[in-house]
């Protein structure tokens, strides 16, 4: 069984060469794999991810990106990397991060997948 929870933020970031100063309205996604429950039915009790979720989120909303440790360079690939390294280990059967920002119809993104960040990492 798959489930997933989402949260959003609000942060600034800049990408030099590219851009000076900006904000976002980002959307986060974390998918989750596990055994259904015999009782309840769901593979992660949602209050105990929703924590997890609010802790990281508590680092990035209202927050300048930059000034976080480990985004000295903010692209929506690298905090969507950086948000999956603070869920894997409180997160057991974590298997994605979808990270996007922007408006219906122009929304831009990226997903990481745990399983194959960790092979690339390993080669």
């Amino acid at each position: 069984m798959e489930t997933f929870k989402e949260f959003t933020f609000e942060a600034a970031h800049r990408s030099p060469p590219f851009e000076g100063l900006h904000g976002h309205s980002f959307k986060v996604q974390v998918f989750m794999q596990g055994e259904r429950h015999p009782v309840y039915g769901w593979s992660h009790n949602l209050y105990e991810v929703d924590a997890v979720l609010s802790a990281v989120r508590q680092q990035l909303d209202h927050k300048f990106l930059n000034d976080i440790e480990g985004l000295p360079y903010a692209t929506l690939e690298n905090v969507a990397h950086w948000i999956r390294d603070q869920l894997e280990p409180r997160l057991p059967g974590l298997t994605r991060v979808v990270l996007t920002r922007g408006r219906d119809g122009q929304v831009e993104g990226c997903v990481v997948p745990v399983q194959a960040c960790e092979q690339l990492e390993s080669d």
